[in-house]
Formats: structure tokens, sequence, C-alpha cells
């Protein structure tokens, strides 16, 4: 038990060794670059609420639901997101890693090599954007018409684990993907395009186009679930269906992981 409590200390100082190591490189030493990145996610994230919210003075409901649920359903891809991209960001770079050798001197080192390709490139200003897409979060909820009852609040946080979790799991799938053939895959950028069709609940989209974001690429699971759990009209099996999706992703990823680490060679090779 103690070994398990040192190995996690060990790898939580690692990661916050990590995190201000590119905290000092990129902002720190240029103050002006990160107000201009932290001002332009803020007002990308305020033009589109506010786009919500003009769409729905015009149409009333969308796919059935309210003003105040389907930005239940943008803040809730907001907060997955964000938190997805400040823990995983450095799936984004895993083709510069490969092509410069970061990779081979990653492997050289005493520690899971898995954990510190992830934990390569923190970027601690998410959490300046993370901290308004919780507090709009909180007052989207309080004027739901629909009763929040401690049950599905729970539900609600269990499932953006479970997200989180799916996220996880695709990242280190396009990462073994890159490392498997060591080219800089479009992959990441298609998995983006993708999750950006949560902002709005799945309904209004196609059967086949839902079935797919629901089983093939899980994002729904992801996104819509949580939200719609919150909304009292998510049914307990697909609920049970989310943490069994949520389990298998992260097995099927872990398991391709360590496949790609076998069959890989240097780049220097």
């Amino acid at each position: 038990m103690s070994n398990f409590k040192f190995s996690i200390l060990k790898y939580c100082k690692v990661w916050l060794r990590l995190g201000k190591m590119r905290f000092q490189e990129y902002y720190i030493q240029s103050r002006l670059h990160s107000l201009f990145l932290i001002s332009g996610k803020l007002v990308r994230f305020s033009f589109f609420f506010i786009f919500i919210i003009a769409l729905l003075t015009k149409t009333q409901t969308l796919a059935g639901f309210s003003l105040y649920q389907t930005l239940l359903f943008f803040m809730t891809f907001n907060l997955i997101d964000i938190t997805s991209q400040f823990f995983f960001r450095s799936a984004y770079a895993i083709g510069w890693m490969i092509n410069k050798g970061e990779v081979d001197f990653i492997l050289t080192q005493p520690i899971n090599s898995l954990f510190r390709i992830i934990s390569d490139n923190i970027d601690f200003l998410d959490l300046a954007t993370l901290a308004p897409v919780i507090m709009v979060l909180g007052l989207v909820i309080t004027r739901l018409q629909t009763p929040i009852t401690s049950t599905n609040f729970i539900l609600y946080i269990l499932l953006c684990f479970n997200a989180l979790l799916i996220a996880f799991s695709i990242h280190v799938a396009i990462i073994a993907l890159s490392i498997l053939t060591q080219e800089i895959s479009s992959e990441i950028w298609i998995y983006r395009d993708l999750m950006t069709m949560t902002r709005f609940p799945i309904d209004i989209y196609s059967r086949s186009i839902q079935l797919v974001l629901t089983f093939l690429v899980p994002i729904a699971v992801m996104v819509s679930f949580p939200a719609k759990v919150l909304l009292e009209v998510l049914s307990w099996q697909w609920i049970i269906l989310a943490f069994l999706i949520g389990a298998i992703s992260f097995g099927v990823s872990i398991r391709f992981w360590h496949f790609a680490l076998r069959k890989y060679s240097s780049i220097s090779t």
C-alpha cells in the first residue's frame, strides 16, 4: 500500500513539474501572448453562446429542447472538451514528438511511457477558461425547469468522468496509431470535428449519424448522455451502456497502445 501511495505521489510531482515547465516556457516569457490566447478562447466561447441564444429566440426549441436545456448541452460540451484538452493536449503534438526523436527519449526514462507522452504538453491556461464555463454551467442548471435530484446530479458527474475516460481512450488510440505508422496523422482533427457536433443535442441528426456518434465514435456518450441524465430523459439501460462503452474503450485503447509499442522502431533506425 505504501508503494502505491509513493507511486501516485511520484507521478503527481512529475505531472506538476511538466506543467510548470511548459507554463514557464510558453507564457511567463510572453505574457502578451498569454493575454491574447485567453482572450481569444473567451471571445470564441462568448460568440457561440450568443449564437445559441439568438437561434432559440427565433425557434423557441431545438429538437424538443428549450433554451436552457440546449445551453446545458453546450456547456457540458465545453466542460468535457476543455478538460480533455487540458489533460490530453500532447496527442496533438505526437507527430512532432516522433519525428524529433522525443518518443525515443521518453522510452528510456524510468516512468510509464504513456503517462509521460500524455503529460508532455500541459496548458494551465485552459483552467482560466474552465472557470467561467463551470460558473455558467451552474447558472444554466439552476434555470432548468426540470427538478434536479441528487441522484441525477451524481449520475451527471459520473457520466462526465466517464466522458473523460472515453476521451482519454480516443487520444491514446490516436497516439498509438501515430507511433505505429510513424506519421503525422489527421485522426486527431477528425475527432475534433466530430466533437463539435455534440455542441447541440444529437437528436437533431439522422438516426444513422446518432448510431455512429454513439457506438462507432462514442462522442455522444461523452456529452449528450450526461446532459440527458440531468434532464431525466435517459433510461437506466442507456446509463449502464454508457459506462460499459467507457470501460470497453479504455481496455481496447490500452491494448492497442501496447501493440503499437511492441511494433515501434526508432525513427533514427
